[in-house]
Parts: C-alpha cells; sequence; structure tokens
C-alpha cells in the first residue's frame, strides 16, 4: 500500500513539474527578447536593413533604429510577446500607426531568428 501512495505522489510531482517547465518555456520569449538587437543577417524585402538595432524595454515600449538613403531613421512603438508571436505597434508619421505580428522561430541570450510573411531576419544582442 505505501508503495502505491509513493507511486502515485511520483507521478503527480511528474506531471506539475512538466506543466512547469511548458509554462516556463512560454515566458521565455517574453523575458529574452528584453534588451537591444542588432540585425546582422536580413532577407530581401524584410522591412530592415543589415545593422537595423530594436530595443525592448521591460515595460512593454520598443526603438527601432537603422539608417536609409545616409539619414538615421528612428521609430518608437510598443510590443507584446505571446508565445512565439511578438506583436509590434510603430508610431509612424502623425498619428498613424502600423502593427506587426512577427514569429520567433528561436530565440536565446545572445542570438534570434525572427520571421515575418516568409522574410527572416536573424539578430545578434548587442551589449
Amino acid at each position: 500500500m505505501n508503495y502505491l501512495r509513493l507511486f502515485v505522489a511520483a507521478v503527480v510531482v511528474g506531471t506539475l513539474t512538466v506543466g512547469v517547465r511548458a509554462d516556463d518555456k512560454k515566458e521565455d520569449h517574453a523575458k529574452l527578447i528584453v534588451g537591444k538587437w542588432e540585425a546582422t543577417k536580413v532577407d530581401k524585402d524584410a522591412g530592415l536593413p543589415e545593422g537595423a538595432v530594436s530595443e525592448f524595454f521591460k515595460d512593454g515600449k520598443c526603438k527601432v533604429t537603422y539608417k536609409m538613403d545616409g539619414k538615421e531613421m528612428s521609430h518608437d512603438g510598443t510590443y507584446t510577446v505571446e508565445g512565439d508571436k511578438l506583436t509590434i505597434n510603430m508610431k509612424g508619421s502623425g498619428s498613424d500607426e502600423q502593427k506587426m505580428v512577427i514569429t520567433i522561430k528561436k530565440c536565446s541570450e545572445t542570438e534570434c531568428t525572427t520571421e515575418r510573411d516568409g522574410k527572416t531576419i536573424e539578430w545578434k544582442r548587442k551589449k
């Protein structure tokens, strides 16, 4: 009888541990994305040039800077992360806002790969 109780307890603990790990994995993208990232490899027509820098702040705000035609460009916005989906609302000129839903293909402490409309951007964390 004691063996049966021990077995049931082990199964319950194992099941709860797997559930917690799955929830942690979902949250990893939200935690890992915070910081400054530089685009190192960009598919043609992906929307940003190589060398673009995206910065994500803990408070849900973001900023993208890049050079276009020799001019420094900068856009502010907000973002949310749900699972592998990164949703960004960028402020344009005037009151225009552009919403983008980007898939996070993989993300670690130092590298991140995103995809939007079949176009991929590889990012490296800046120090």
